[in-house]
């Protein structure tokens, strides 16, 4: 089966390269677990049906866990965490309009880490202007646009040989950086409240695939 199926078309800014080089790649297990709202029954905020995760948060929601201080959020967070070798992540993800600054995916730096090299190294955060745009991070690095309320494919690859993070939307290669330096790193997907959330985020995902190659 191919692992890169064509979506719907969204606007990415694209830079050279197209779908990512999959020889020597081999599919590993997707294991995960939900990081949700502490006080609420899961099922409020997390369902799964037909391969699909919807994943939903409110702004005013509590936090994972009650010693938690994090905002709020509805999360897959991956397992194991990963310490060598390259890993990728792919998955189809939907965002309805009106889910804004939000964070859909990313790469956090092994718990024991944080302190040293910070909690993430890598956020993908939605933002209404633009039809629903992209950005690393809260900044001005716009990665894709258009996306509201339609499928799009990602694909986040990171290499622990040389520290270096890629990214790529609907086949086109929208991002490249270096991590954060850390040794130990696990991915996340789903809805992380950000500052100035609006009320209701939720997010859509399937067709979750992981990667690895020496």
């Amino acid at each position: 089966m191919n692992p890169w199926p064509i979506l719907a078309l969204v606007s990415a800014t694209a830079f050279a390269g197209g779908e990512p080089d999959m020889a020597g790649w081999s599919e590993a297990p997707v294991k995960f677990r939900v990081q949700s709202p502490y006080n609420l029954p899961p099922g409020e905020r997390y369902t799964v049906s037909n391969g699909v995760y919807h994943m939903r948060v409110l702004n005013h929601d509590a936090a994972f866990a009650a010693s938690n201080t994090t905002l709020p959020r509805t999360e897959q967070r991956f397992d194991p965490d990963y310490t060598s070798h390259q890993i990728q992540y792919s998955a189809d993800l939907m965002v309805p309009a009106g889910s804004s600054n939000v964070c859909v995916m990313q790469i956090h730096t092994g718990n024991a880490e944080t302190p040293r090299y910070g909690a993430t190294t890598f956020m993908l955060f939605i933002k209404s202007d633009s039809g629903g745009s992209l950005h690393f991070y809260s900044g001005e690095q716009i990665l894709a646009t258009n996306l509201y309320d339609k499928w799009f494919h990602l694909v986040v690859r990171h290499d622990l040989n040389t520290h270096l993070i890629e990214a790529w939307i609907g086949g086109r290669q929208v991002f490249t950086k270096k991590d954060n330096g850390a040794p130990d790193f696990y991915m996340k997907d789903g809805v992380y409240t950000q500052t100035g959330a609006s009320p209701e985020m939720e997010v859509y995902i399937k067709n979750i695939q992981f990667w690895t190659h020496p």
